[in-house]
């Protein structure tokens, strides 16, 4: 009964709210982002949604002009792995789970059966 409370405060600190949707955080560099929670989070570079991976502004009719969001169609995200895999198997999240969100489940339940 003592291992309960000490891997639920683990949990709590993962998770801090279970309901909330995992939300990936954007930003334009990597380095303006938190550092990621190895193994249950990482960093990856995606197409910006502004732009479609373009590096354009979608306004600029004559001259070239660079996306405001991106400057050059890449975005970095923090990714949640664990979060969202979760709420993939919940329902929650409509979308197709990744080989990270298999790592870090195996890992997280690897962990949890040693201390249990």
């Amino acid at each position: 009964m003592s291992n309960v409370l000490p891997r639920v405060a683990k949990n709590q600190a993962l998770f801090p709210d279970t309901n909330a949707p995992a939300k990936p955080r954007v930003a334009r560099h990597a380095e303006e982002l938190p550092s990621p929670v190895g193994p249950y989070s990482g960093i990856i570079e995606i197409e910006c949604d502004d732009c479609a991976g373009t590096g354009a502004s979608r306004d600029c009719l004559d001259d070239y002009e660079p996306c405001e969001h991106c400057s050059g169609g890449q975005v970095a995200v923090l990714r949640n792995w664990l979060v969202e895999a979760f709420q993939i198997e919940a329902g929650q999240l409509k979308i197709e789970p990744r080989i990270e969100h298999l790592t870090a489940l195996r890992r997280y339940a690897m962990e949890n059966r040693e201390a249990a």
